[in-house]
């Protein structure tokens, strides 16, 4: 784990969500070990928030006060047979986990090996 996550961690998500951020990094290093992580953003109004990219960024990770939101840079192409990403954009999608417990593991391999795909098309 890099020390800009590391901080991330501690500084911008609850305790009761650091479980569900640390399982998707290590869910992306198993799926997608391509793919590398960095900061992106941070502005005086917005904070830095995790990537991962491939080529480009494919992923980032949005705390908040009830859990913590996955968007897909190109999710609206991907297959959900399961109907879990939300969003009506043009290009990306989300899904938002809240409860360790609740994490959706298997779509997301789904997804991450998705995002990953469509990066290096």
């Amino acid at each position: 784990m890099s020390p800009e996550l590391e901080i991330f961690l501690q500084e911008r998500v609850l305790p009761s969500h650091r479980d569900i951020v640390l399982r998707f990094c290590q869910q992306m290093s198993e799926v997608a070990p391509e793919a590398t992580q960095r900061m992106r953003g941070g502005t005086e109004k917005y904070y830095s928030v995790p990537v991962y990219r491939v080529n480009r960024d494919i992923v980032a990770i949005s705390p908040t006060k009830t859990g913590v939101t996955f968007s897909f840079t190109h999710g609206a192409s991907f297959d959900d047979p399961h109907g879990v990403l939300k969003g009506s954009g043009k290009q990306s999608r989300t899904i938002r986990v809240s409860k360790i417990d609740n994490y959706p593991a298997d779509e997301m391999a789904g997804f991450i090996k998705q995002a990953a795909a469509l990066d290096t098309e």
